[in-house]
């Protein structure tokens, strides 16, 4: 018996074996939940900023409808005899500096003789997309002029194009900003002008070594990098967007990468971004190409 009771006393006593501790890089591994770029967060930030360096005023995210994914109706292909067809293009100094789209009106103009096209650039220099999405209800002053809202210009079809080169900066919060305007943006078209056809478009690529060159600013090797691969991700953010909720798309960023990066043929040598003129003519045509093939004028 007192063997027995010296033998529990002595068991009880003992340390226990201990367990290996698991290190804790691999626990931050395990507690790592990745997510898509392109997931919508309600904790989205409030500043505001650009590729350039430019801000302005946040708009509540809250008030910005989530698009839900859905086919788009079928509208009625624009037309009539002599019938002023309207087009209004919204975006950035990437639309602004090609000014009357005078490429795309002549491929119109020949391939529909029996309409009239009236083509108004709603084009804003260093203007992110929350602006665009002011725009389309608000007039403003542009260069000491006076530009109605472009929704009281009741156009027939309204082409927006990404805004990528005056993004959010390369990061969750920027990307689920970007999404959640372009979701406004079509939302309000749709409410408030729902015979109005509606075209996404992504411009041309930028390039990573000629980027900004001549335009006054200037940026290191690995800042260009940085930069150009920031708009690359705000590009493929749009197309990424057009391809979830069911809208045409005119992409000319994807045919314009030469190597992984923008063909320095369409960029303006003189400011390093935006398009040269074969650059305008090859942006023009891809739209034209997307009206056609989307047969949105017959």
């Amino acid at each position: 018996m007192l063997i027995l009771l010296l033998t529990i006393i002595i068991y009880l006593t003992k340390p226990l074996p201990s367990f290996a501790q698991i290190p804790l890089s691999h626990l931050l591994i395990q507690s790592y939940k990745p997510s898509s770029i392109y997931q919508i967060k309600s904790d989205i930030v409030k500043t505001v900023g650009n590729i350039l360096g430019l801000t302005n005023t946040s708009i509540n995210q809250n008030s910005l409808p989530i698009p839900t994914p859905s086919p788009q109706p079928e509208l009625p292909a624009i037309g009539g005899y002599q019938k002023p067809i309207t087009i209004a293009i919204l975006g950035d100094s990437m639309i602004d500096t090609l000014a009357d789209f005078s490429y795309l009106k002549r491929s119109l103009e020949t391939a529909y003789p029996q309409y009239i096209f009236n083509i108004i650039n709603y084009g804003l220099g260093a203007s992110n997309i929350e602006y665009g999405l002011f725009r389309l209800e608000n007039d403003y002053q542009y260069l000491d002029e006076h530009h109605p809202s472009l929704l009281s210009q009741n156009p027939d079809i309204i082409i927006i194009e990404s805004f990528a080169y005056n993004n959010f900066g390369n990061t969750q919060a920027g990307f689920d900003k970007h999404w959640l305007n372009l979701g406004a943006l079509t939302t309000k078209i749709k409410q408030n002008l729902p015979n109005t056809k509606i075209l996404l478009t992504s411009t041309i690529a930028p390039n990573s070594v000629i980027f900004a060159n001549g335009s006054g600013t200037s940026f290191s090797a690995l800042e260009k990098l940085q930069k150009t691969k920031t708009i690359n991700l705000y590009l493929q953010n749009l197309i990424n967007f057009s391809k979830s909720q069911n809208y045409p798309l005119a992409d000319a960023y994807t045919p314009s990468l030469k190597n992984q990066d923008g063909n320095p043929i369409f960029v303006n040598k003189d400011d390093g971004i935006h398009p040269s003129s074969l650059g305008a003519q090859f942006f023009q045509d891809i739209l034209f190409e997307s009206l056609a093939k989307y047969k949105f004028i017959e």
